[in-house]
């Protein structure tokens, strides 16, 4: 919420949708939408932060968030900014990070197993600087 806040994006956090309906990115509002009713709820900081992502990057339309989906452009890159929110939040909450495993920042964010190569090379990037 912090980011969201520093960014000038608006969050409406909800629990009125269906549990199976995604959150979502209005960007040209600067504008989230997040489901906090969503069926796995260790999801819910990711699909937060892949909804900024949308913002930041500047995507068009209103996109809803998929745990299927990353073949676009645009989910590819949502994905990608996601973890460059989520990384420096993890580092500093963690007392040390084992570069030997990414497994559990990606639990407790709810990552998908399919995104582990971006989370390695994003950790890399995020440990060295």
């Amino acid at each position: 919420m912090q980011y969201a806040w520093d960014h000038g994006i608006s969050c409406i956090l909800t629990d009125k949708l269906d549990a199976y309906t995604p959150s979502s990115a209005k960007p040209e509002n600067n504008i989230v939408l997040i489901n906090l009713k969503w069926h796995n709820p260790s999801e819910i900081a990711f699909q937060m932060a892949h909804e900024l992502g949308h913002v930041i990057n500047h995507d068009e339309g209103i996109l809803y968030f998929s745990s299927f989906s990353n073949k676009s452009k645009y989910e590819r890159m949502a994905n990608l900014e996601a973890l460059k929110i989520l990384i420096p939040i993890y580092l500093s909450e963690v007392d040390t990070y084992a570069d030997n495993s990414v497994m559990p920042f990606m639990e407790n964010f709810g990552i998908p197993k399919r995104l582990e190569d971006d989370v390695v090379n994003a950790f890399r990037t995020n440990v060295s600087n």
